[in-house]
């Protein structure tokens, strides 16, 4: 069964400073959250051992266990040694890539395939510590390169987990629950946030919005998340009110 928690990013606004983390993982456990993935590139702290059990302590403190991190793949390949070290120090087994090289991607088939040959590399030289790369997706991953989208030639070209955002599938035009079938044993972590469309006078465009209050259908995404095998799914959204919109999501998730 799959596992709820809270992607950090979705506070990226409240954590400034360390005292911050004590403040707010105070109050996601008081909501009964026990899970996080840390969105490492927004912390206002060095990507270090210190910085890891600085925020490890901070979380045990409240009863929260940082599952997976979310870092660039600038910063998690540049010193192998370190990110291994700062992921162990968190406990944390799940390392998801934030972002795909989008100069790469937009060189076509051979670009997407050097992408493809850089983060294989980086998943080789995590397995040895038992951490796992999942890429994290965006709506560009549902460009065509040839006969087929980005995701897809990801997955048939290497090794690699999946990261699936809900939010980001709906927006690039792809079926989360077809994914998540077609990746079964694959998506180790999921980020859950809903997709609305909104009016801006005569035009409309779509945007993240708490869980329940858009598009996607929820309660099928999480029984075909359970079948699939994903082990966490990391609430997530882009909101000025974090604190409301993290109760509201939870509510609807667990209702």
């Amino acid at each position: 069964m799959m596992e709820l928690g809270l992607q950090t990013f979705t506070l990226h606004k409240l954590l400034r400073k360390r005292g911050d983390l004590d403040k707010y993982f105070a109050q996601l456990s008081a909501m009964g959250i026990k899970n996080l993935e840390l969105a490492v590139d927004y912390l206002p702290l060095s990507f270090s051992v210190e910085t890891a059990k600085l925020v490890n302590a901070a979380a045990q403190q409240h009863s929260l266990q940082v599952r997976s991190c979310q870092i660039k793949y600038a910063t998690s390949s540049a010193d192998i040694s370190n990110t291994i070290a700062y992921m162990q120090a968190l406990g944390a087994e799940i390392l998801v890539n934030s972002t795909i090289d989008l100069k790469l991607l937009n060189q076509g088939e051979q670009g997407l395939l050097q992408c493809c040959e850089m983060l294989e590399d980086l998943r080789a030289r995590l397995a040895p510590a038992e951490i796992t790369l999942a890429h994290h997706n965006h709506h560009y991953e549902f460009l065509r390169v040839g006969e087929m989208n980005a995701l897809s030639f990801m997955s048939k070209h290497t090794c690699l987990d999946f990261a699936l955002d809900t939010y980001w599938v709906q927006k690039g035009g792809g079926n989360v629950i077809i994914l998540l079938d077609e990746l079964k044993g694959r998506v180790p972590v999921m980020h859950l946030r809903d997709f609305t469309i909104t009016k801006r006078g005569f035009v409309t465009g779509g945007t993240n919005c708490e869980i329940g209050q858009g598009n996607i259908p929820f309660g099928a995404v999480l029984k075909a998340a359970n079948a699939a095998g994903v082990r966490y799914g990391m609430v997530e959204q882009k909101t000025k009110a974090p604190m409301e919109s993290i109760k509201i999501s939870f509510n609807a998730l667990n209702t």
